[in-house]
């Protein structure tokens, strides 16, 4: 699935979310992925339950490598090329 626009991807439960989660452990504007400088960045939106890249806490924009998981509540996300 190719998804986003130049200033990225909202990620979350609001049907406004670019990418719409069916999660009840997301939250509605939980969080967004962005490329930046020839690469992908992950940013938690303040979500009450957090954003994980690989098993790490995102509390900060973070780059995110090809093929490390994201979780955002129960659904976890990958980058591919």
């Amino acid at each position: 699935m190719r998804i986003g626009t130049p200033t990225g991807t909202g990620v979350g439960r609001a049907n406004d979310a670019t990418l719409v989660l069916n999660d009840d452990y997301a939250s509605s504007r939980h969080a967004r992925i962005f490329p930046q400088d020839g690469q992908w960045i992950v940013e938690d939106l303040g979500s009450t339950n957090g954003t994980y890249l690989d098993r790490q806490k995102v509390t900060r924009p973070m780059p995110v490598p090809l093929g490390v998981p994201i979780r955002i509540g129960k659904t976890v996300l990958e980058l591919r090329r």
